[in-house]
């Protein structure tokens, strides 16, 4: 019997090893190019006795070129640098001196589930010179970089997946377009479609001037609001024109309240506070809540559900409106112990969708229920398990413009998760050495999409584990055509930050932090960041001109 071998990795390695044995054997074997970015890494299953493989990878993979990462017989290399495995299946001979021994590798497609974008194209214009364009994914447009030309001719398109197939709706026979009538450029992979406008724009100006914002500070860095100095204030949410500030104030008098955008730019804001009908009971009469197309919710504190301490959410229709009691859950096998640290708010503008409570102490599970028409909750949840733990102040928000997707994050999460409503994981990002962002402590992040740019914002807690004075990160993630791309790609890239401003708030023990984000009626961005002992803050930004 011959002595195990040391391995070595081919195609990663140019130094070439000289085994006199001359062994031809694949120990381990893997797709290196796998998924829709070419990143992902594949395990194949070997049948050493057959001399076989399988694999089963991702439909976007470019099956025309599979590249492979291996760990071979001493000296040993693969035959090629990468294979065409569109028919299913390949032969792979490793050579090793005069000696070669071919495995059979056959490859099964999963469904497809990535819209094909443009990475690039290049076109020539009416006098002959070679244009690079740019595509934007946030706004669905190629712009051909061809102004004052009447004509372009397309030279080049690359796309992603590589197999996807394109068609420029307005080109002739020869691939000329007209500036007066660009058209659009359908894109098709396996079914799953996507169009972009065409321009004869060279590359506009995107994005928001950070470098302007003006930041309206009422934080414990300026002139904190009452009610944050100590740690009651531990869920505020904004819909771009009300700031919604839940107090647990420390007594039983609930003291729910609206901080109005108008009014904190004029330099005069006040308070204005809720209608109480109703609102009672409880650990703390109200805890966490959230806001939707004009109206507002908050949940309180049950330490223990039952028909005594139920679990209840009040709704108002807006800020003058009577308080509504929506749910009064006393618990159940399912749902027991204690709730209401934590509420997302997630409807449409129907008032359709749902709410989700995270389990407080370990986040294992959420409970979800269905709202319909703002105000008609179902007062039977589901249970679902959440993908990675999400404990105390846990939430969940919709990426604007994409359905089915959300962001969600909790104190201490390492990572910002990117899933669907019924909390599978899409995507996530996850800390990196050298980077502080994101952080454990980087609360309620979330997604917004502004002048052909695309942000992730999240504000950290300071408490226990994690202690950093509270502070509003604005991160550029506008490369892809969806958040889930998006995340991939800055996972993978550098990563570029565009804000952050300190609350200066001092260390507490509830570890919570929250923001938010919408596009005003002046066309300008406004953002918000919260947290216990650190207040808030209010930013407006305007176009980059």
């Amino acid at each position: 019997m011959l002595a195990a071998l040391p391995l070595v990795a081919a195609c990663s390695d140019d130094t070439k090893y000289d085994n006199p044995s001359g062994e031809t054997y694949i120990y381990e074997i893997a797709v290196s190019n796998g998924g829709f970015t070419g990143a992902e890494k594949i395990d194949g299953t070997l049948d050493e006795e057959n001399k076989t493989i399988s694999f089963t990878v991702p439909a976007e993979t470019d099956i025309e070129g599979v590249k492979f990462t291996t760990k071979l017989s001493l000296g040993a290399n693969l035959d090629k640098e990468a294979y065409d495995v569109s028919s299913g299946a390949a032969d792979i001979t490793v050579v090793n001196n005069q000696n070669s021994t071919v495995y059979h590798a056959t490859f099964t497609l999963l469904e497809p589930t990535e819209n094909p974008i443009v990475r690039s194209v290049k076109c020539v214009d009416a006098d002959g010179a070679v244009h690079t364009g740019f595509v934007s994914d946030v706004t669905s447009t190629v712009y051909l970089n061809c102004e004052g030309s009447p004509t372009a001719r397309v030279q080049e398109v690359n796309l992603l997946p590589k197999r996807s197939k394109y068609t420029f709706t307005a080109a002739d026979a020869n691939g000329v377009i007209s500036a007066e009538n660009p058209g659009q450029v359908t894109l098709d992979f396996m079914g799953l479609t996507s169009v972009y406008d065409v321009s004869f724009s060279g590359v506009p100006t995107f994005g928001a001037d950070f470098s302007e914002a003006v930041v309206y500070d009422y934080s414990a860095s300026a002139n904190i609001w009452p009610g944050y100095e100590a740690e009651d204030c531990r869920w505020t949410q904004f819909d771009g024109e009300n700031l919604l500030v839940i107090s647990r104030n420390g007594a039983a008098t609930p003291q729910p309240h609206i901080v109005k955008w108008d009014e904190v730019k004029a330099g005069a804001a006040v308070a204005h506070y809720l209608d109480v009908t109703g609102v009672e009971g409880g650990t703390h009469v109200v805890s966490a809540g959230g806001c939707a197309h004009g109206h507002f919710y908050a949940c309180n504190l049950s330490t223990g559900l039952s028909e005594d301490q139920p679990l209840k959410v009040y709704h108002w229709a807006d800020g003058d409106a009577i308080c509504q009691t929506v749910l009064n859950f006393p618990g159940s096998e399912e749902m027991k112990g204690r709730w209401g640290d934590n509420m997302s708010v997630c409807l449409d503008e129907n008032g359709n969708g749902y709410f989700y409570f995270f389990a407080h102490a370990d986040g294992s599970v959420a409970q979800r229920f269905a709202v319909a028409n703002f105000n008609e909750v179902d007062p039977t949840p589901q249970t679902i398990t959440c993908p990675y733990s999400v404990a105390y102040y846990a939430s969940i928000n919709p990426v604007p413009g994409e359905p089915n997707v959300y962001t969600m994050t909790s104190t201490y999460q390492q990572s910002i998760l990117l899933v669907d409503a019924d909390l599978n994981l899409l995507n996530h990002i996850d800390a990196v050495d050298g980077y502080e962002f994101p952080v454990k402590g980087d609360n309620d992040a979330r997604v917004v999409s502004y002048n052909g740019e695309r942000y992730l914002i999240a504000t950290n807690c300071n408490a226990w584990v994690y202690q950093k004075p509270q502070e509003l990160h604005v991160y550029d993630i506008s490369d892809g055509g969806s958040a889930t791309m998006a995340f991939s790609s800055f996972n993978e890239g550098e990563r570029n930050q565009l804000f952050a401003y300190s609350l200066g708030g001092a260390k507490c023990s509830a570890g919570s932090a929250n923001t938010g984000a919408a596009i005003g009626p002046d066309g300008k961005l406004r953002l918000m960041a919260a947290a216990p002992r650190a207040g808030f803050i209010l930013v407006e930004v305007s176009k980059k001109l």
